[in-house]
């Protein structure tokens, strides 16, 4: 009988195209909170003035409400999802950079090979899970607090790089 179980998740990463043979230092805390800032900020130039247009739009076609008020929240969640996938996709799947780590030349790391993670675990594991939480109360604050306090302990490694199994290393 064969042990290989076709439907197992793979194990491998990513070979770099861009052939970085790099070192694993570290990012420091201040690279990454630059990173995040410049990150958040570009989201935020795009995001919010969609999010208004948005939620003028769902509040014109379903009145004013709570069933209003849940379907603006979950659109938004939605939009913020894809326009962070359309400004940084391409970069993570190909280099393990956002905008701002490209600025700030970081790049995120499988924390044990140093290579590139697959894109979608990437993003499940990063990513995704927070956004997921952003709508529920008490969660959508402790949690991402705990998650940016994590950063100072000696790995330097937030909740998320934890789950991912990741690291922000500077690039040479």
């Amino acid at each position: 009988m064969n042990d290989i179980n076709p439907y197992a998740a793979t194990t491998e990463t990513i070979e770099d195209p861009y052939g970085y043979q790099g070192g694993s230092e570290l990012a420091t805390r201040g690279q990454r909170l630059l990173g995040a800032i410049i990150d958040g900020l570009i989201q935020m130039v795009i995001v919010v003035p969609l999010g208004i247009a948005l939620g003028m739009v769902i509040a014109m076609t379903l009145g004013d409400g709570m069933v209003t008020q849940l379907v603006a929240n979950v659109a938004g969640g939605i939009l913020g999802f894809l326009v962070f996938l359309a400004l940084n996709g391409y970069l993570l799947a190909t280099q393990g950079k956002t905008i701002g780590k490209l600025a700030i030349k970081t790049r995120i790391v499988d924390r044990d090979t140093g290579q590139l993670v697959p894109f979608w675990p990437l993003i499940g594991k990063r990513y995704l899970w927070l956004w997921l939480i952003a709508p529920i109360p008490f969660f959508n604050f402790i949690v991402p607090l705990i998650n940016v306090l994590l950063i100072f302990r000696e790995n330097r490694a937030c909740l998320h790089d934890d789950i991912a199994h990741t690291k922000v290393i500077a690039d040479a």
